[in-house]
């Protein structure tokens, strides 16, 4: 009997211990795989009343201007403030109790509702004491942009009802200091117009800014005239012969109207945008340098932000071939047709590189968090990401960019009392006969402060109405 009973305790004892560690087994495998996702994930209603003990952080410009506050409201939850939503949208994105989070308000969720415990290491202390003396509600902390609200809000303005994207750069440090995609929304009103955005044949929730993927066009004459100063050593006062049409076996590659320019040099053909020296210029090159040079300038390789978190992802630059020894295609790609695509995004980087002599800066669209008693926690340092071309070769493209603003396919871009560098691009789309206008710039020419990009979809030429939005964005950065 007695023996039984020593079997039945040590069955109870084996069952209770496997129980046991399987239990201690689960919750150790929960809190490393699966706590932190539950945490964090953006449709937890039960994470929403937690949230509500915090009244949500703001998000605000580079120089500490409101765009989107949270305050208490009667019923004793909060109400978010997206001032001027639209403009902001795909910046922002949307903190919806229903649809989740988006954009700033989903990377930095933690920080703004003040329960990332890395940033309240040093802001934690001074906050818990500031709360018992001032009596003040607890508050989450502040995410300062990069963004310039007087400069997004003029582009957004600028692009009106058109589709299509800005993206805008400070070349010395990486700063975005706009990028604006259009249709947009209102992320106030995501709750009550989400399906119907969902489904709009718009497409108002793509960033074109940073996920677009459009043929650039003549814009990627830019990285075609750097390869052709960097691997060919020839004269830059070499001539071509351009009778307006370049025939390639049964291909013809036909410059703007059918214009001939005669005999031209490297820069009036940029000036001009020259198809058919451009075009000989990509069959002398041949695809492999061409293409080593577009991937100095980040095409074909992932773009990293220079922050701790990926608050947008920039799609990057794409170039490819189906035939290295098929002369249309090497002629079309060197045109910024047939395999190449981009986005503003992408070419105001290919663009800042030029401004700042050749390097590339790293990205990044938060310039710091402070907490609510304003003191800094955390400052974005700029970063280089990679050397595209020489010195040398950048001083010859900005000379070239500053002759096409002057006087040559550029000059709806010009500014009054500044010395603007740009370059313009007509891409065919390839779903309609219409052309995509675009135009990237720097100014000033002598001392850049910002680097511009933008493409509207189906409006033409590129000197036209992708250069009047440059030039409105410009302006409304330099103060003009």
């Amino acid at each position: 009997m007695n023996k039984d009973i020593e079997k039945g305790i040590k069955r109870l004892v084996i069952f209770f211990s496997i129980c046991f560690f399987s239990i201690i087994g689960y919750l150790t495998y929960f809190n490393i795989f699966t706590a932190d996702k539950i945490v964090t994930d953006p449709t937890n209603r039960r994470l929403a009343i937690y949230d509500n003990e915090y009244i949500r952080g703001s998000i605000l410009d580079r120089n500490g201007k409101p765009i989107v506050t949270s305050k208490r409201n009667e019923k004793g939850t909060q109400d978010r403030t997206y001032t001027n939503g639209e403009a902001y949208a795909h910046v922002t994105g949307y903190s919806s109790y229903k649809y989740g989070k988006t954009g700033v308000e989903l990377k930095y969720n933690d920080i703004l509702q003040g329960r990332n415990f890395m940033y309240n290491v040093f802001g934690g202390m001074t906050k818990n004491i500031g709360d018992i003396i001032t009596k003040k509600e607890k508050r989450g902390n502040d995410v300062c942009l990069t963004i310039d609200k007087a400069t997004q809000e003029r582009a957004y303005k600028a692009m009106g009802t058109d589709k299509g994207g800005v993206a805008a750069i400070n070349p010395k440090t990486g700063e975005i200091i706009a990028m604006v995609s259009t249709p947009s929304f209102n992320p106030q009103n995501i709750n009550e117009n989400f399906d119907s955005l969902k489904n709009d044949e718009r497409k108002p929730f793509i960033n074109r800014a940073a996920q677009g993927y459009y043929p650039p066009g003549s814009v990627f004459k830019l990285v075609t005239t750097a390869s052709f100063i960097e691997n060919e050593n020839q004269s830059l006062d070499r001539t071509f012969n351009c009778n307006g049409k370049l025939k390639i076996g049964n291909y013809t590659l036909i410059d703007q109207n059918n214009k001939s320019h005669g005999k031209i040099n490297l820069k009036n053909a940029f000036k001009y945008s020259c198809n058919y020296t451009f075009g000989s210029i990509g069959m002398e090159l041949g695809y492999d340098r061409l293409k080593d040079s577009a991937e100095k300038f980040m095409f074909n390789k992932d773009i990293p932000l220079n922050q701790d978190y990926d608050t947008i992802n920039i799609k990057s630059g794409g170039i490819s071939i189906g035939d290295k020894n098929d002369k249309a295609e090497l002629a079309q790609n060197a045109i910024g047709q047939n395999k190449v695509a981009a986005n503003p995004m992408t070419m105001a980087l290919v663009t800042s590189a030029i401004a700042n002599n050749g390097v590339m800066m790293k990205p990044y669209i938060v310039k710091e968090v402070k907490n609510p008693y304003g003191f800094k926690i955390s400052e974005t340092v700029p970063q280089e990401l990679t050397e595209s071309i020489s010195r040398g070769t950048s001083d010859i493209i900005k000379d070239y960019m500053v002759e096409t603003v002057k006087s040559g396919t550029g000059t709806n871009a010009r500014i009054q009392g500044t010395t603007v560098a740009g370059k313009t691009g007509s891409a065919e789309d390839s779903s309609n006969n219409q052309s995509h206008s675009w135009f990237v710039a720097f100014a000033p020419a002598e001392d850049p402060q910002i680097a511009v990009a933008v493409i509207v979809e189906n409006a033409g030429y590129g000197g036209g109405r992708a250069a009047e939005v440059a030039r409105e964005t410009i302006k409304a950065y330099l103060n003009k």
